[in-house]
């Protein structure tokens, strides 16, 4: 009986997919100023393209770094990069948001991290019992 329970403990938490989840609509919000300048004909997509590019630069780099301190720094160096690059990827354009877009931005980034901090511990909570 042991055996099956820690089976389905060991699994991949379906908790995590709804964080996931919550994740990708933050970013979403996020994106959706630059996808209103693009279609407003303010922003080119190769100036979208190219802050994309620029972000996931440096945000793998940073993520390189960081992953220098893990207890495994060559896999923490290649995870960093990977995860860094994905979502230097998507958070890149935001720097192209136009000005008055930034207030809505700051609320929705805030607020997203709220809701994503309260849907993991949440999820957190639920496992413990």
């Amino acid at each position: 009986m042991q055996q099956a329970d820690r089976s389905v403990q060991s699994g991949y938490p379906l908790s995590a997919l709804f964080v996931l989840v919550a994740a990708c609509a933050v970013v979403s919000a996020l994106l959706t100023p630059v996808v209103h300048a693009v279609g407003a004909k303010v922003l080119t997509l190769e100036q979208v393209a190219g802050a994309s590019f620029c972000g996931a630069i440096l945000v793998a780099l940073g993520g390189g770094v960081i992953g220098l301190y893990h207890y495994r720094p060559l896999r923490g160096v290649g995870w960093g990069v990977l995860t860094g690059g994905i979502i230097g990827t998507l958070i890149g354009p935001v720097m192209l948001a136009p000005p008055e877009a930034i207030g809505s931005l700051v609320t929705m980034s805030i607020g997203g991290s709220i809701v994503l901090l309260l849907t993991g511990a949440a999820f957190g909570f639920s496992l413990k019992n």
